[in-house]
């Protein structure tokens, strides 16, 4: 059977594309761009991408096409696809009736986490030799891929909430049925598709709604929306995580980054991860919580945490180059923004925080979150964010009382700044949801040399 996957070069798309492929299906897919990791994995899978969405490609006869929700009515090729009437779905539709169907779903959902926490689930359970198989919308560090069907009966999906197709205006999640439902934060995002927070918690309480009784919840005991989700409805036993002792799993962390780990108030072990900061004790709560409900020893399980190396992207330490410290963030919004500066500042005390920003998401641009961005560089030694034509509010006024962020949309200027100001000991920190290759790869050709 053939699948032509639209919008095929998304994380979530093109790891479904892996999925089909691994499953036996013939897969071709298109987009406008192709970035690292997704590009190298398409590439290695051996799935062709035609760089366009020229109806001309709709003539290799696929027998099924899966529409990505980048995709919208008036496009050629989607008025094409329905007047041939060549059936279609949407990813997330395939996905719950041809993958998840007959697996033990773990789902990941909440606006922060979702990708390190799902990929620390699938880690721990690959280490200890389980196989399940998994979809993550990033690439974990060590493993080839963002999705695997495995040959375990797990499967752990990253489950977010943006829509799911031009046609089906539902989040993603709903179409998963999860036996585990992990929710680990809620804030407002996707300015594009939602109004206001209101329409997020709508969302998930249909997601709620769904879950049959037996479903367990792993859930952030602190989050304040989480918790008005719960008052508008649950139907599915609870399993709370968070830094206060009251919750079923709790932890706290040292100031060297060792984190201490209690269930139901008494200790269970101390670690040491590789990961790093606050969120991600968060993130190590949720993993640990979700497996306790699975059969597996404990203390392996604890050693397999200590073994994560984390995720690319996330916080991913790039090298040292003549002494600076180059790390790379998918960091879009304002508390992930934060919480990765505040991360390096507690494990490097003594070395300055340099940071680069894109505001690419759609979210950033239309500015819904300016003002709880306006805080986000404190801890920063310097900030530079690049202004970006598709920005669509004053960035140099709203950032015009902070001395410590220079807003430019001049490379070279900008080059020469890092050079002034930066020196042997301090770090770069990079912010983006788009590419990071091109600010990388000139911060290497800057300090390298």
């Amino acid at each position: 059977m053939h699948i032509h996957i639209l919008g095929i070069s998304g994380t979530f798309m093109g790891s479904l594309a892996a999925l089909a492929k691994e499953s036996g299906f013939e897969v071709t897919g298109s987009d406008l761009q192709c970035y690292p990791p997704i590009s190298d994995q398409l590439e290695h899978l051996g799935i062709e991408v035609i760089p366009n969405y020229d109806p001309e490609q709709l003539k290799l006869n696929p027998d099924l096409i899966v529409v990505g929700n980048v995709m919208s009515r008036g496009m050629p090729i989607i008025e094409t696809m329905l007047n041939s009437k060549i059936p279609f779905t949407s990813g997330p539709q395939w996905l719950g009736e041809n993958i998840l169907r007959d697996r033990t779903v773990i789902a990941v959902s909440g606006t922060h986490g979702k990708t390190t926490t799902s990929s620390l689930i699938a880690f721990i359970l690959k280490d200890l030799g389980l196989d399940p198989g998994y979809l993550i919308g990033g690439v974990p560090i060590g493993f080839n891929t963002s999705a695997s069907r495995g040959s375990n009966p797990y499967f752990i999906i990253e489950a977010d909430e943006y829509d799911t197709a031009f046609f089906d205006k539902r989040s993603k999640f709903v179409h998963y049925h999860p036996n585990v439902l992990v929710l680990n934060n809620i804030e407002f995002d996707h300015a594009d598709i939602f109004k206001d927070l209101d329409q997020i918690l709508w969302q998930f309480h249909q997601l709620l709604r769904m879950l049959p009784s037996d479903t367990k919840i792993i859930a952030n005991g602190e989050d304040k929306n989480i918790n008005e989700l719960f008052h508008q409805g649950v139907w599915s036993e609870r399993i709370l995580f968070g830094q206060s002792e009251q919750f079923n799993w709790s932890a706290n962390a040292d100031t060297h980054g060792a984190i201490r780990l209690l269930h139901e108030q008494a200790t269970v072990a101390q670690i040491n991860p590789q990961i790093i900061g606050d969120h991600n004790m968060m993130n190590i709560l949720a993993a640990a919580a979700t497996l306790s409900l699975v059969d597996i020893d404990e203390n392996q399980m604890l050693e397999s945490i200590e073994r994560f190396p984390g995720v690319k992207r996330r916080l991913e330490f790039l090298g040292e180059f003549s002494g600076v410290q180059i790390y790379d963030d998918f960091a879009h919004h304002p508390t992930s923004i934060k919480a990765s500066i505040h991360s390096l500042k507690a494990k490097f005390q003594e070395s300055s925080v340099f940071t680069i920003t894109e505001l690419a998401c759609n979210t950033m641009k239309k500015g819904a979150l300016k003002e709880e961005l306006l805080g986000s560089f404190d801890e920063a030694d310097f900030a530079w964010i690049i202004n970006d034509k598709d920005i669509k509010w004053d960035i140099e006024n709203q950032f015009a009382s902070k001395k410590h962020v220079s807003i430019t949309s001049n490379h070279d200027a900008l080059s020469e700044e890092l050079k002034g100001k930066v020196k042997p000991g301090d770090i770069i920190l990079i912010m983006t949801n788009r590419s990071s290759v091109p600010i990388r790869e000139a911060l290497i050709d800057i300090f390298d040399s």
